[in-house]
């Protein structure tokens, strides 16, 4: 065994920085200060300023090598030589990547003969002696020619195409030298032609005329936005007054400029100032802002949700569409025609619109239904409105982004998001372009959605013109709704989107979300606490009733046993009337009411105890099956409802939902249907009696009894051996009517 087996490895030896050698004359941009080498040796670099070579610094090798690996670093060759900097100042370009083309193969080739005249000349065979010179040049021209010719044979033929020129023929020998001059003086760039600086470049006018026509270029940036001719004819008028009195002092007159040149003036003005100056700032900051390719880091879908309000361009008619073919020729004339509000959220990572609502004005109201939307699954809506794919896109957003309007801006709508730990961002007023994917949707959906009805508003009087928008409108704004979920859901979400690289929406979301799954949608708790509705009931001894319906719990019971008949205040949701939230001191808890309320709204369970009264005369004790075929009836008129309204939204205030409550005082109790045994003997007295259970043996031990909905825990139930007691005719047509369907009615 070797004893340096045992040892630990010698660490990992680093790479050894290289020193670079850099020139006295040489330029080196370090972060953005341009910097001459005064000292170069084994300890690293000793850099002066260019501008002020009195402030030094030093930098190791290990420095300049991170340093040169930057962006900002740049090395320019000969950056100080007085030669090298003549010729770039003389020449049209700073290299010959620069120079066209043609150019750059002509510089290039004057290059080669330079070089090979410079060995000619050191082989003894030329020299700039005029009979050598002389005798030299075509033997040089030869040569050249040879290579020409040689690298087209070598190169491929363009087909169908012009071989481009690769030969020129040499100058005289007085040219030649002044070639040969440049080019040992300053390189290729040397021997670029300088016909830019032909020409006299003396101006054409005196400082005299060129002051009046700068007063009238820059009376074109003003407010008033007048044309260039109209200033132009007030510029010539005030040359002629000038004029006249120069005529009468004796001087000369002076020129009047033509109306191009003061077209190219104004040409040069700064664009924003003129913009700004002609328009407003707030127009000008819109336009020339800067862009940088939207919110960058966007992955997970509803990472951030832009959302806003837009008064539709389209005239509609505020009548249901289920009366509409009812009503008189004469009637629709009068009907009233308006312009709905159309409230989007989009998804900026994947371009899907998770909500989206219709009413007939803006308010708060819509923002808490768009929040309320983008937590749950809407395809019961995409289906009722007849669309082919669902309308699944939700969860909890990670940023909503709003602009700052009443609607979206108010302590009601941040207490929300404050609640559901969603981020609320309002960017700068009069910035659109802050929010600019759901601005270029609505622009999308008045495009693509509404451009083919008739009633079109238009963006303005202008664009309009003699369209009589009120006469041509024909769409009611239930129709509209369902035609903007069809499509929003069957077409844009399934049409290529070139903001997505020509991916489909939907397609994107359904990539996306198996990659990057979207932070999961709140609980039912959550969301009642978040949008319901404070209201203040009783605890009775049943527990709370509120909207008809008995909600009973441990806590419910604890507060009747401790504190008796005590308002409290408890917490409903419209929409989901399975379950209230009771307040306690710092905290919420849940109390759960009828199976069967779970997903019903105040609106379905609304009819169905209509419909309950209409059939049934004793509704304190209804058998569950009958409460169950009501709301499922209830359900089939509100999807009827549904097909025709879809996203439009008319907000039930904390009023109506009070008058629905008071409409809804008769508390409902579920009578449990007990299923007999089939070895069970016959009860003579159904229909007649209301018998609980199996006939038994007088022998036999009471059963436990099955309680009703609602009843406290410990609440002494009658026995069965007590003496029955006859039904009322009521309660015999209760249970003739639970075995057989209700009536059915029919919709428009």
């Amino acid at each position: 065994m070797r004893a340096h087996e045992y040892l630990p490895p010698k660490p990992r030896r680093q790479r050894r920085a290289v020193r670079w050698h850099i020139g006295e004359t040489d330029v080196v941009s370090i972060y953005g200060i341009s910097c001459t080498c005064i000292k170069n040796d084994g300890a690293g670099y000793v850099f002066a300023r260019a501008d002020d070579p009195k402030s030094t610094f030093a930098v190791t090798c290990e420095e300049f090598n991170e340093i040169h690996d930057l962006q900002s670093f740049h090395y320019e060759r000969n950056g100080m030589d007085p030669e090298k900097a003549l010729a770039a100042l003389q020449a049209p370009a700073r290299s010959l990547m620069d120079l066209p083309p043609d150019e750059r193969r002509y510089v290039q080739w004057k290059v080669r003969a330079c070089e090979k005249f410079l060995l000619m000349k050191a082989q003894g065979r030329a020299s700039l002696y005029e009979p050598s010179l002389r005798a030299a040049l075509p033997v040089l021209q030869r040569e050249l020619d040879e290579e020409c010719r040689q690298a087209s044979r070598n190169g491929k033929r363009k087909r169908g195409g012009r071989q481009p020129k690769t030969g020129y023929t040499l100058v005289g020998s007085d040219q030649f030298r002044k070639w040969l001059k440049r080019y040992l003086a300053s390189g290729a760039l040397g021997l670029c032609d300088r016909y830019h600086n032909c020409g006299n470049h003396k101006p054409h006018y005196d400082h005299e005329e060129y002051a009046v026509l700068l007063k009238y270029v820059w009376k074109y940036a003003s407010r008033e936005r007048p044309s260039i001719a109209n200033i132009w004819r007030d510029m010539d008028q005030e040359f002629g007054e000038i004029n006249a009195k120069r005529r009468r002092d004796g001087l000369p007159d002076l020129r009047v400029p033509d109306d191009d040149l003061l077209r190219i003036e104004i040409d040069r003005l700064p664009k924003f100032d003129v913009t700004a100056a002609r328009w407003g700032e707030e127009y000008a900051r819109n336009l020339f802002r800067p862009v940088t390719g939207g919110v960058p880091d966007l992955v997970r879908p509803m990472q951030r949700v832009e959302a806003d309000d837009w008064l539709t361009h389209l005239h509609v008619l505020a009548i249901d569409a289920g009366l509409w073919e009812w009503i008189s020729p004469e009637l629709k004339e009068k009907g009233s025609k308006v312009r709905a509000t159309l409230s989007a959220a989009i998804c900026c990572t994947t371009r899907c619109l998770p909500a989206v609502t219709l009413a007939l004005d803006a308010g708060s109201s819509n923002t808490r239904v768009l929040l309320r939307m983008m937590l749950t699954d809407k395809s019961s809506i995409a289906q009722a409105a007849g669309c082919e794919t669902p309308w699944e896109y939700r969860a909890l957003p990670g940023v909503v982004v709003v602009d700052e309007g009443t609607p979206f801006v108010n302590d009601d709508i941040q207490a929300i998001c404050t609640d559901l730990k969603i981020a609320f961002k309002s960017p700068q007023a009069e910035m659109p372009r802050q929010r600019g994917k759901i601005e270029r949707w609505f622009q999308t959906m008045d495009i693509r959605g509404l451009a083919r009805f008739a009633g079109r508003a238009f963006s303005n009087p202008m664009a309009r013109g003699k369209y009589e928008a009120l006469a041509r409108a024909c769409v009611t704004v239930e129709e509209l709704a369902v035609l903007i979920v069809r499509f929003i859901v069957d077409q844009y979400h399934n049409a290529p989107h070139a903001g997505l690289g020509g991916e489909a929406p939907r397609a994107c979301w359904l990539r996306l979300t198996k990659k990057y799954p979207p932070t999961v949608p709140p609980g039912r708790d959550q969301i009642r606490r978040a949008f319901g509705q404070d209201f203040t009931a009783t605890v009775q001894s049943s527990g709370i009733e509120i909207f008809g319906n008995w909600y009973q719990s441990r806590e419910v019971q604890e507060v009747f046993e401790t504190r008796g008949h005590v308002d409290v205040t408890v917490r409903v949701d419209s929409e989901d009337l399975g379950a209230i939230s009771l307040r306690q001191p710092g905290c919420w808890n849940t109390v759960l009411g009828p199976d069967v309320m779970n997903g019903v709204s105040v609106a379905v369970w609304e009819a169905a105890q209509a419909d309950l009264r209409r059939q049934n005369q004793d509704m304190q004790n209804l058998v569950k099956p009958v409460v169950h075929r009501s709301i499922a009836f209830a359900k089939i008129a509100d999807e009827a409802t549904r097909r025709r309204q879809s996203i439009l939204y008319r907000p039930m205030s904390q009023e109506d939902l009070v008058r629905a409550r008071e409409r809804m005082r008769i508390g409902v109790r579920y009578r449990v249907e007990t299923v007999r045994p089939p070895t069970a003997p016959t009860d003579i007295f159904t229909d007649h009696v209301a018998v609980r259970g199996p006939a038994r043996s007088p022998d036999a031990p009471a059963p436990e009894l099955p309680r009703e909905t609602g009843t406290p825990a410990g609440k002494p139930h009658r026995s069965k051996t007590a003496r029955p007691r006859r039904t009322t005719t009521a309660e015999s047509e209760i249970g003739r009517r639970g075995k057989t369907q209700p009536r059915k009615w029919t919709f428009k």
